[in-house]
C-alpha cells in the first residue's frame, strides 16, 4: 500500500431517515447541542419530502471513480465532517494503514472560512503529513460541465425569455468584512460559466440560499426573496447551484422543492441542470486537481492554531464585546447588545477569530 493517500471529504448526511436519525445528524452539526424539537422536526420533514437524500452513496461513486483511476499512485480514503465515517476516525485508520502524507480534497469546490476551516479543524495527527487543496472551481472540466448542462436547457427553451440564476450557500456577513474569498470566488465561478455561454450581464444573476438560523445576518439576496422582489419575470428561470457538486437537501429541497414551488406561483418555468454527481466530466475535474497538487508539499498541521469552529461558542461572550474604540463592532451587533443587554449577545467563534486575524488581538 502506498505511503500517501487523498482524504476526500463531504459534509454528511442523517444515517437514517427517521426522526432520532435525522436529530443525530442536526445535533452534530450544532456540535454536540440538540437542536429543539420544532427544529428537528422541519429537518426530518424536508428528508421526508425529497424521498431520503442520496449523497453518500453519489459520494462513495466519485470515491470509487477518483481510486480507480489513480491506481496505485494515491490510497484513497472517504470521510464525513458530520456523520459517518467522521474525519477523526478515517485518519486513525490510514494511521494504521501506514499513511504518511495525506492530499486532502474536501469536495466543495470554493474556499470559505465559514464551512471549509470546518473540515480543516479536524485533520490532526502525530504521524501524518497533510497537504490542503484550499479550492478548485476553475477546473476546466467542471465549469464546461455546468456551460454544458445549462446550454441544454437554453436548447429546449429556444426564443422564449430566460434568465440564469447561479446561486451558492450563503455565508455570514461578517464573511464581507474579513476578506473570506468564497464570496469573490462564486462571482468569479458565475463570470467564467456565463463567458462560456456568452451570456449577457441581463441573463444571469447570483443569489444566495440554504442560510442557517444562527442569531447573525447572511449575504443576499437570498434566492426566495430575490423571486418574490422581482417586479417582472421571464417565460423561464435557470437554477444552478454551482456551490454544490452532488444532490442532496440543500439541492432536492432548497431548490426543487421551495424554488419550484415559487416559480409555480409566479407563473414561470423552473429548470434545473443535473448535478455533476458522479459524471465522468466532475470525476476528470477531481482527478486533474489532485495530479497538480500531489507532488506538492505536506507538511505538519495544527488545526488549533490555524483553523477555527465556524459554531462553536466563546469562552468568554463579554470579553469579546467590551471592545476598545478601534474595534468597530458591526451594527447589528451593536443593535443586538442595546436590545438584549451584553451578556445576553453570544457572538460566534467565527466571529471571534475573525477579529483575532483582523486585529491582531487574541480572546482567551
Amino acid at each position: 500500500m502506498s505511503k500517501r493517500a487523498v482524504l476526500m471529504m463531504t459534509f454528511g448526511s442523517p444515517e437514517e431517515i427517521t426522526y432520532e436519525g435525522v436529530a443525530e445528524f442536526f445535533t452534530n452539526i450544532r456540535r454536540g447541542v440538540r437542536p429543539e424539537p420544532h427544529e428537528i422536526q422541519t429537518l426530518y420533514d424536508n428528508y421526508v419530502r425529497i424521498g431520503g437524500t442520496p449523497l453518500q452513496r453519489i459520494t462513495k461513486e466519485e470515491v470509487d471513480l477518483v481510486a480507480t483511476a489513480l491506481g496505485n499512485q494515491a490510497s484513497v480514503y472517504f470521510a464525513n465532517k458530520f456523520s459517518r465515517p467522521f474525519i477523526t476516525d478515517t485518519i486513525k485508520e490510514m494511521e494504521n494503514d501506514g499513511i504518511e502524507e495525506c492530499l486532502c480534497l474536501i469536495l466543495e469546490p470554493h474556499y470559505s472560512y465559514y464551512s471549509v476551516m470546518g473540515y480543516e479543524k479536524f485533520l490532526e495527527s502525530g504521524q501524518i503529513k497533510f497537504q490542503i487543496i484550499k479550492d478548485w472551481y476553475r477546473e476546466p472540466d467542471l465549469l464546461h460541465y455546468w456551460a454544458d448542462e445549462i446550454q441544454k436547457v437554453l436548447d429546449q427553451i429556444g426564443d422564449d425569455s430566460y434568465k440564469v440564476i447561479f446561486s451558492a450557500h450563503s455565508v455570514p456577513v461578517l464573511a464581507l468584512d474579513f476578506g473570506d474569498p468564497y464570496i469573490d470566488q462564486i462571482y468569479d465561478n458565475s463570470r467564467l460559466i456565463a463567458e462560456i455561454l456568452g451570456l449577457e450581464e441581463e441573463q444571469y444573476t447570483n443569489t444566495w440560499q440554504s442560510e442557517s438560523d444562527i442569531g447573525i445576518p447572511w449575504i443576499k439576496p437570498d434566492v426566495l426573496e430575490y423571486l418574490r422582489n422581482e417586479r417582472e419575470h421571464p417565460d423561464h428561470y435557470i437554477f444552478v447551484p454551482i456551490a454544490f457538486i452532488s444532490e442532496h437537501i440543500e439541492v432536492l429541497f432548497d431548490n426543487d422543492v421551495e424554488c419550484k414551488e415559487l416559480c409555480q406561483e409566479l407563473g414561470v418555468a423552473y429548470h434545473r441542470p443535473p448535478m455533476p454527481n458522479s459524471d465522468p466530466r466532475l470525476i476528470k475535474a477531481l482527478l486533474s486537481t489532485i495530479q497538480s497538487h500531489i507532488d506538492g508539499d505536506y507538511s505538519d498541521y495544527q488545526p488549533q492554531l490555524e483553523t477555527f469552529d465556524e459554531l462553536e461558542a466563546p469562552s468568554s461572550t463579554s470579553q469579546i464585546l467590551e471592545e476598545e474604540n478601534d474595534i468597530q463592532m458591526p451594527d447589528f451587533v451593536k443593535k443586538l447588545i442595546a436590545k438584549k443587554g451584553r451578556e445576553n449577545v453570544k457572538m460566534p467563534y467565527l466571529i471571534k477569530k475573525m477579529l483575532e486575524k483582523k486585529y491582531g488581538k487574541k480572546y482567551d
